[in-house]
């Protein structure tokens, strides 16, 4: 099901929607390594969580379904709400199965709740304001629901790409924690993810002025949104499950490229998932 609300608004500074570099992120989410290592990663989160494939999951800020199909191929029943309509409208394309609304999460209807998990996948450092969008988001959730984001990690990476990308900020090891902390969660874990292309992220993010000139501008986002050579990229996904292989627990409260956190909605036991809560 595809929904728009005709009020919906996006923020450009968000999240810019140049349709050249639009196009290059959809041919990343199709074909970089990094794409089915992250979202294996959220598989791993749910899973040791004892969520189950019936769970129902909120994807707040799911952009153009990378994440979202990847939940619904698994057999999660998903709702991707983002502001951006050319990028719902992407997702629904990419995933008829699933519910995608363009709209606000404060305007998202309750009846399409509640959630058994809530996610935010590198949406929460576009935003000046995270606990508001965490806060509006989580009122959609189940009592004891799993509330799971990703975020850049490693604030020293941080370089003109992040500023021409919309990001407000990089996460340290304990500052996406302490979010959702902020937010009144429990059970806060986090995670240090992809550290072992911490040092390839570290020449790769040398960029430290944004250009001057909007083309200069683009240009360096689309060298950044090239997907490497395929002996490279295979390379890079042995070097993602080698260290996937090292489990959650070797990754918990360690610095890296990505963090994940999840936590979870006070007052009770969540329903319908099939796992331990």
């Amino acid at each position: 099901m595809l929904v728009i609300d005709p009020d919906v608004e996006h923020r450009s500074e968000d999240f810019d929607l140049d349709p050249e570099v639009v196009r290059a992120v959809w041919r990343m989410e199709t074909a970089h390594f990094w794409f089915p290592s992250r979202n294996a990663w959220i598989a791993r989160a749910l899973e040791r969580a004892g969520v189950a494939p019936a769970a129902r999951v909120l994807d707040v800020g799911c952009g153009s379904g990378a994440v979202a199909a990847a939940l619904a191929a698994r057999g999660h029943p998903v709702v991707g709400v983002d502001t951006a309509e050319v990028l719902v409208r992407k997702a629904h394309e990419r995933c008829p199965r699933a519910t995608f609304v363009a709209t606000a999460i404060a305007r998202l209807d309750p009846a399409l709740g509640p959630f058994d998990v809530v996610g935010f996948f590198d949406v929460l450092e576009h935003l000046d304001d995270p606990l508001a969008l965490m806060r509006d988001a989580i009122a959609h959730a189940r009592p004891g629901a799993l509330v799971v984001a990703t975020v850049p990690g490693v604030a020293a990476l941080w370089s003109a790409l992040d500023v021409l990308y919309g990001h407000k900020r990089r996460y340290d090891a304990g500052q996406l924690a302490r979010t959702f902390a902020a937010a009144g969660l429990a059970d806060v874990a986090e995670h240090g993810l992809f550290r072992l292309l911490l040092p390839l992220m570290r020449v790769r993010r040398a960029h430290s002025t944004v250009p001057g000139d909007l083309e200069a501008q683009r240009r360096l986002i689309l060298a950044d949104l090239r997907v490497p050579a395929a002996p490279v990229d295979a390379l890079l996904r042995l070097a993602c499950r080698l260290e996937a292989r090292l489990g959650f627990e070797a990754a918990r409260g360690r610095p890296g490229p990505t963090l994940l956190a999840t936590g979870r909605v006070p007052g009770g036991r969540a329903t319908g998932t099939g796992g331990p809560w």
